[in-house]
This record gives C-alpha cells, structure tokens and sequence, in this order.
C-alpha cells in the first residue's frame, strides 16, 4: 500500500505543472500601477514596503531571531582577552577611510533609498560594513565602550518594534501626511519612515553580531 501513497503524492506534487499560467498583463500597465500605489521612483522600494509588506515585515523578523541566535551561541563561553587587528598605518588609514564612505553612502540609502536606487536594507549593509571596517582597523575597544554607553542593543529592539508598528500602520492604510512632491524625500507616505528604521536595525543588528565575532573570538 506505501508505493499507493507514493504514487499519490507524485502525481499530485505533478498536477500543477499540467495546468497552464494565465496569460500575464502587460508590463507598462504593472508599472503604471506600481508608480501609482507607491508614489516613488524606486519601484523596488514600492515592492518591498508597500505590496509586499508582509514579506518584508517576515524578513526583519528573520535577522532578529539570527541576531539574537549569535547572542544566544556566545552567551556561555569566556570573552577573548587579545584582539587581534592590522597593525600597520596605511592599511589603518584606507579602513578608516572606507568606513567614512561607508556611513555617507548609508545614510544616502537611507534617506534617498525610495528615489533612487538604494534602501533600507542596503543602508544597513553600508552601515554595517562601516563598522566592520573600524573594528579591522583596531577600534574594538572603542566601538565595544560606544555600544555599551549608548545601549545601542536597546535602539535595535526598539527600531524593530518601531517598524512593525509603522508597516501596520501601513497595512491598515493610515497615511502620515498628504502625497507629497514626486520626487521629494517626503512622498511615498510610510515608505521613507520604513526605509530609515530598516537601517537603523540592520547597522545596529550588524554592529551587535560582529561586536560579539570579535570579543569572542579575538578576530573577525
């Protein structure tokens, strides 16, 4: 009787494939459309936060539970009591130098993400690439003092709770404001707002983990 089930079970996994897709609208109508739902140049942007929200609300979720997973891994075991980083001057410098890059283009993404290409999730890996550049370049001690002083475990929490608050807020349909100008910082309704908490979580989430790779691990 099992090679029954078996049989069942392939034949329906294959059934869908018999079945022919619907014939797609055409493609300037879909971006018409988009443009219009969203109110951005960044169509991506529309995508991510408005008509797919609910994808996007799963996947800061998703980094969360990793970041508190690296949390969780490390919890238990003794912190390193020599860090290892470059030690000569030009190499110093030139991350030092990426770093400052870094941070600009993040906070470029951030704040122009919806009008240009870019966003929130693309700020946060500008950001955390800013920080990873510090700590390869010997700034551990510093960067470990500046995350414990300003609690910046807490502005992570509070940037993912912020952000779904926002995106149902969105889903609901509340608008914060008028439309705005097209093209102007201010349009795209909750869009801007969403992109900027997305940064702050993922440059804070980033921060968190490889502050914990290097304290527990002597090296990244």
């Amino acid at each position: 009787m099992s090679w029954i089930y078996a049989l069942a079970a392939v034949l329906l996994c294959l059934a869908p494939l018999l079945l022919s897709l619907p014939e797609p609208p055409p493609l300037d109508r879909v971006l018409e459309l988009l443009l219009q739902s969203g109110d951005v140049p960044n169509l991506v942007s529309t995508v991510i936060l408005k008509t797919r929200l609910y994808d996007t609300v799963a996947e800061v979720v998703v980094f969360t539970l990793a970041s508190i997973g690296v949390r969780w891994i490390f919890s238990g075991e003794p912190s390193q009591r020599r860090i290892r980083g470059l030690q000569d001057a030009p190499s110093v410098v030139l991350c030092q130098l990426g770093s400052t890059v870094c941070a600009l283009v993040a906070v470029e993404l951030a704040l122009r993400g919806h009008l240009s290409p870019g966003g929130g999730f693309a700020a946060g890996v500008a950001g955390g690439t800013a920080i990873g550049l510090l700590l390869i370049s010997g700034s551990v001690r510093l960067a470990d003092r500046l995350y414990q002083r300003y609690r910046a475990d807490l502005w992570e929490k509070a940037a993912v709770v912020a952000f779904l608050v926002v995106a149902l807020l969105s889903l609901e349909g509340f608008t914060p404001w008028g439309p705005g100008t097209f093209g102007a910082i201010d349009s795209g309704g909750w869009i801007p707002l969403l992109n900027v908490l997305v940064a702050v979580k993922v440059t804070l989430g980033s921060w968190a983990m490889v502050q914990l790779l290097v304290r527990y691990r002597g090296l990244l």
